[in-house]
């Protein structure tokens, strides 16, 4: 058993098939150089794929995936409870009572799994230089699956196993306009008026970067507010909520690195990534979609 070191201080178990410290890539490269051109090599691992980025060591960036907890299931057991409330969410009173989370209800939900998949077209000859395979694994494979990964968890699956935060019932929306950093400040208080604390945001990398100019990113993390940026995101929204609370990304733990002949060409080669995931939304309403609106 070995161990990866995110940046974000999350560490993230692997078995390799050799029982040795290596990385996916590195595993994966020295299978198919034990193979003939004719086998087709599946290997399989004990990991959450994309979490194994080399340089998430060094320079750590936020994707959707790490402002969730994690939760390490079986595929198949993906039973948790929904919190919900049937009426509109008004401002908090001063008393239990009169708080939005005391008319929640509740109910036993099942999540669906799903695969992150990449697949990329490469010459034979390529995957006959074990040291140039596993670096295009590990650096640049994990890092696209990110995007793909980013994708589901806002948007949804294709084959409708996940949801998405995006598209929840329950989600809370609202627009703004003036000052977006002071909207995305009040966006954060109305995050907790459902008995939340706004521990995360999810925004396009143009406001990321605005944000890091004016200092206003720093005042965020100072509050205990993580920041993820993707382009997934559209770039006058942002996803503000008490994710850890809120939800829950489901691990079963089972991914696969594919190496097939490409049916197309004979001197071309497909390497194939895939990891299994879920998400499980406990809280719906600790969530609040922010439009910001041109003046």
């Amino acid at each position: 058993m070995t161990t990866q070191q995110l940046g974000s201080e999350i560490e993230i178990p692997y078995e390799d098939s050799y029982n040795e410290n290596l990385t996916p890539g590195e595993d994966f490269a020295r299978c198919v150089a034990s193979r003939t051109d004719e086998d087709e090599v599946v290997v399989p691992f004990h990991a959450y794929l994309p979490a194994s980025f080399p340089l998430l060591k060094t320079r750590p960036r936020y994707m959707v995936r790490h402002l969730l907890k994690v939760g390490r299931v079986r595929e198949g057991h993906g039973d948790y409870l929904e919190e919900f409330t049937r009426v509109d969410v008004a401002p908090s009173g001063i008393a239990y009572k009169a708080t939005p989370e005391s008319t929640f209800g509740s109910a036993l939900r099942t999540a669906g799994f799903t695969d992150v998949e990449m697949a990329l077209n490469v010459p034979v000859e390529f995957v006959r230089k074990p040291g140039l395979l596993a670096s295009f694994i590990d650096y640049r494979m994990f890092v696209r699956m990110w995007t793909q990964e980013n994708e589901i968890l806002l948007y949804g699956s294709k084959d409708g196993a996940v949801e998405g935060l995006l598209n929840m019932k329950g989600l809370r929306t609202q627009s703004g306009r003036g000052d977006v950093f002071r909207a995305l400040s009040l966006a954060a208080c109305e995050v907790e008026e459902t008995g939340g604390s706004c521990d995360g945001i999810v925004i396009h990398p143009e406001l990321y970067w605005l944000a890091a100019e004016n200092g206003f990113l720093e005042r965020f993390k100072s509050a205990g507010v993580t920041v993820s940026r993707t382009r997934m995101m559209p770039r006058g929204s942002a996803l503000l909520g008490d994710f850890r609370a809120g939800a829950t990304l489901l691990n079963p733990n089972v991914s696969t690195l594919t190496l097939s002949k490409d049916p197309q060409a004979a001197d071309r080669r497909i390497i194939t990534a895939r990891t299994r995931m879920g998400l499980a939304v406990h809280v719906p309403q600790h969530f609040v979609l922010h439009h910001h609106e041109e003046d």
